[in-house]
């Protein structure tokens, strides 16, 4: 979500740096500090909100599809997350890379999310099929309200909305592609990821393992 060029290299740098300064702080002194965080006071404003919740979102399924995700870094190869399954499939471990976008006010018809903010240069991190590991897009529908996020109670925690894939793997990759120009691009709203979907995304032997 942050990555070459944007502001989540900061993001992240401010938020360790004002977490380092919580520990020498008193309590009273550092419930001030994260209120300033939280109110966009520091650095997380909205966006970089939205695109921390989305990645989150994605370790959530993946936790919960009992598989490993991890973070690139330096993250400057188009790649959010590493995804793989610690099982042993055919004498391999399945992985793929993912790239995450969030969308608070989406728009699409019946059976696509239409997604018109991709730049050039991150579809060609995704796009054509000669890639050693696959790589998809993660678009991550999310209220446009941050306090809707996420409701919880002793029944359990539910995080809105909902998470879908898409490959661009058949996709031929723009030439001299740049960063200030955007390409299109239609997700299946019948890609919803789920536990099971996630899973099959790596390998299809995996969709009923652990179920």
């Amino acid at each position: 979500m942050t990555r070459c060029g944007s502001t989540g290299g900061r993001v992240k740098h401010s938020l360790a740096t004002v977490t380092a300064d919580l520990v020498a702080a008193s309590p009273g002194e550092a419930a001030f500090e994260w209120e300033a965080v939280l109110s966009c006071e520091w650095c997380l404003d909205k966006n970089n909100h939205q695109g921390w919740y989305g990645e989150c979102f994605v370790q959530v399924l993946a936790a919960a599809a009992g598989l490993q995700a991890s973070a690139l870094t330096p993250d400057c190869t188009g790649v959010d997350f590493d995804i793989s399954a610690p099982v042993e499939i055919r004498g391999d471990f399945p992985a793929m890379r993912v790239q995450v976008k969030t969308w608070a006010r989406p728009k699409g018809d019946k059976d696509d999310w239409i997604y018109p903010r991709l730049t050039q240069k991150r579809f060609n991190a995704l796009a054509g099929g000669e890639r050693r590991i696959p790589r998809f897009l993660f678009l991550v529908i999310v209220p446009d309200d941050v306090s809707e996020y996420a409701k919880g109670d002793q029944e359990g925690l539910l995080l809105s909305h909902a998470a879908y894939w898409l490959s661009l793997a058949d996709r031929d990759q723009i030439e001299s592609p740049r960063c200030n120009s955007t390409v299109t691009v239609r997700v299946p709203k019948k890609n919803i990821l789920t536990v099971k979907s996630l899973r099959e995304l790596l390998d299809p032997d995996l969709a009923e393992v652990g179920s």
